[in-house]
């Protein structure tokens, strides 16, 4: 199972993810595909599209995204990841466990 955590304040914003789906055999397990782009793609957009101060490690089976002080560009980026993270947890809910701590 993948275990995403999202904590959410105004001073900092943490995103761990860790674990495997389990769905399918690597590389053709579509639930954690769908997974890593998400992170990826908002790590990614969080370094492109603002100048918050972030830290990212994005490891096989293991993520983890901090922003510090965030704006609200990326507090809505954040927002659109865990839409993401939400819909797929609902659609394969024994593969995904999704948290937010706010």
């Amino acid at each position: 199972m993948i275990k995403i955590t999202v904590g959410i304040s105004k001073e900092h914003i943490a995103i761990k993810c860790v674990g495997h789906a389990n769905y399918n055999t690597c590389g053709d397990d579509i639930v954690c595909s769908a997974i890593s782009t998400l992170l990826q793609t908002l790590c990614y957009s969080l370094e492109e599209l603002t100048k918050d101060k972030i830290k990212a490690s994005l490891e096989k089976g293991e993520g983890y995204i901090g922003v510090y002080h965030p704006t609200c560009k990326s507090i809505t980026l954040v927002n659109g990841f865990v839409i993401g993270c939400r819909e797929v947890s609902h659609t394969y809910p024994d593969y995904v466990q999704l948290e937010i701590k706010i």
